[in-house]
């Protein structure tokens, strides 16, 4: 069962992702999941209980992977400025490889009962602790930023790339990356103003 079960799991996951990004997660059914699959909806009950199970399961993929490099990222000993550059390239690398998924965390958390959700929040303030560690060691002695609205600002931008980026665009991943550093560890106005 083992592969099969997986590589099943696997398919009816990224349907649902597909599904729940393009429509919108109160808009998909289970049995239109099963469509694009072409199984049945019973055939579904084999491998998710529900369809809040199965974004739950998406969602808990997601945070399995953004937490471990923002913790990684976070407790290196890099300057702080590698700090950004790494932690905005994977974030950025693993989020254009996964455009459904972004959509679903950035729109679909409240979507999930309260446990679930209460699941996936806590684990949110886990990666939001991880990033103020990294916000505040870019912030300039006596600027007078606070680490939380540097970590909001960074983190408010780039969840917004669901909206507006695309990978194969002008605008590579690598330059997006680089703007980014840039903006947040020099400003607007570059270093010299």
């Amino acid at each position: 069962m083992g592969n099969r079960w997986e590589a099943r799991r696997e398919q009816i996951f990224t349907a649902g992702a597909r599904l729940f990004a393009e429509k919108g997660y109160e808009r998909t059914s289970l049995q239109e999941v099963a469509d694009l699959l072409g199984v049945t909806k019973p055939a579904l009950y084999h491998y998710y209980s529900s369809k809040e199970q199965l974004l739950f399961e998406i969602m808990s993929f997601v945070m399995d992977r953004v937490l471990a490099d923002v913790a990684e990222v976070s407790e290196s000993d890099l300057p702080p400025r590698e700090k950004l550059r790494k932690f905005v390239r994977r974030y950025v690398g693993f989020f254009a490889a996964r455009p459904n998924e972004h959509t679903i965390m950035s729109t679909a958390v409240d979507s999930l009962g309260p446990e679930f959700r209460a699941v996936v929040l806590d684990r949110q303030r886990q990666y939001l602790n991880h990033v103020r560690t990294i916000a505040s060691e870019l912030i300039a002695p006596g600027s007078g930023l606070d680490e939380t609205s540097v970590a909001f600002a960074l983190l408010g931008s780039m969840n917004w790339l669901f909206k507006w980026y695309a990978p194969e665009g002008r605008i590579t991943p690598e330059k997006l990356v680089e703007d980014f550093v840039k903006i947040y560890a020099e400003g607007l106005l570059g270093p010299a103003h």
